[in-house]
């Protein structure tokens, strides 16, 4: 008996060191190897899911809205604040859509955000408000046309932030779970690639149209008064004449021609054509159908002096001559002078000339809202006997249609 308590000792001692051996070694392998070979699954699965696929964005924006808060930010600074990060959500949404995250991974990269955005605000809106200081490029533009500079200005800044942004989060997540982000850097399929040319640009494209169009519509009369001034001043086509007219007037007696006077008129004509704006005129945006409809009155006689001057005047031994005789003549020669004139396609040249100078002037302003646009115009008929009596419409330019 007292042999055998060493032996069970001993024994007892080599499998307690035997669990101790392989607790303390051949678990730890064995969980290093099942971590190991974990990872590796995991590794391939995630760097498969990480690779770029299509998807598109959706801007999602109330356009006129985002416009206002943009012109005053420090009006609206909890508007501003929401502005930022409702645009930086969906930025960073549509990368997650093209890399096809699994909504664990999606909602890490809201986190991973939200991290961020109480700096980012008020990045954002220092550099947005430094860029329009007095001192800064880009102050000459804000007040002349407020709604497409301050687009021009958060475009800058937000592209700036959009790709930091984006490499930061993206990265971030990845280097946290190991993962890897297959990019093509030669066509810009990188997170910040992506979060420019996909996200950003096409938002800002669409904000700068709206800007575009709210500029118009609060310059509206500026515009129209500088259209009318230019009309006034280039749109009149003048047309210069000179006639003669011989005339023998007879006088009779008994059915006999006893004595004639002879006389000879000349006369210079000076005719003018153009628009009368007082009458009729209205510059419209039609953005469904992309153009800007330019209603005009069709043109008509401005003006005509007639100068006449006797050239000849041999009166007969009866004074033939009557005043009424001479005012007759100055009448036909008048309509001879408009009747040249209407032959000569003088109103369908003023009409060319004044398209010609309002695409001139309007043109710029058309493709600043998009090279889509198109100028259109139509003509008005209007009785002018009539409009003499009528009240003259207010200088207003038609609403905008949305």
């Amino acid at each position: 008996m007292s042999q055998i308590a060493p032996v069970l000792i001993v024994g007892a001692t080599l499998i307690i060191s035997g669990v101790i051996l392989y607790r303390t070694f051949g678990s730890k392998s064995m969980r290093a190897r099942r971590a190991k070979l974990h990872d590796k699954k995991r590794k391939d699965i995630k760097a498969t899911k990480l690779n770029f696929v299509p998807a598109d964005f959706e801007v999602g924006l109330d356009e006129e809205q985002v416009i206002r808060i943009l012109k005053d930010p420090e009006k609206y600074p909890r508007q501003f604040d929401h502005l930022v990060q409702l645009i930086n959500r969906r930025v960073l949404r549509h990368v997650a859509n093209r890399l096809d995250l699994p909504d664990e991974l999606r909602k890490e990269v809201e986190l991973e955000y939200n991290k961020h955005h109480a700096y980012l605000k008020k990045q954002y809106l220092r550099e947005f408000l430094q860029l329009k200081k007095p001192d800064s490029k880009l102050y000459n533009i804000w007040y002349k046309n407020q709604a497409s500079a301050s687009v021009k200005l958060f475009k800058e800044v937000s592209s700036k932030y959009a790709c930091y942004l984006a490499d930061m989060v993206f990265s971030t997540i990845a280097e946290r779970g190991g993962f890897k982000i297959l990019q093509d850097k030669k066509n810009m399929e990188t997170p910040c690639g992506v979060a420019l040319k996909e996200a950003i640009g096409p938002m800002m494209e669409r904000l700068e149209q709206q800007a575009a169009l709210a500029d118009f519509k609060e310059s509206g009369e500026v515009l129209k008064k500088k259209v009318e001034k230019n009309i006034a001043e280039l749109a009149v086509m003048e047309v210069q004449d000179k006639k003669v007219i011989d005339k023998t007037v007879t006088a009779k007696l008994f059915g006999f021609d006893v004595s004639s006077t002879d006389v000879t008129i000349s006369a210079i004509s000076n005719l003018k054509v153009g628009f009368d704006l007082q009458s009729h005129f209205s510059i419209q945006i039609k953005p469904r159908n992309k153009e800007i409809v330019v209603s005009l009155p069709e043109p008509t006689i401005l003006s005509h002096e007639v100068y006449p001057r006797v050239d000849k005047l041999d009166l007969g031994w009866m004074r033939a001559l009557r005043k009424e005789d001479l005012n007759q003549y100055m009448n036909s020669l008048r309509e001879a002078f408009r009747r040249d004139a209407y032959n000569s396609h003088i109103f369908d040249k003023s009409k060319k000339q004044v398209e010609e100078l309002l695409r001139m002037i309007i043109g710029p302003v058309a493709k600043s809202i998009s090279p889509k646009y198109k100028i259109r115009f139509e003509y008005v008929k209007i009785d002018h006997e009539l409009a003499k009596f009528q009240p003259r419409p207010t200088k207003k330019v038609a609403g905008l249609m949305r």
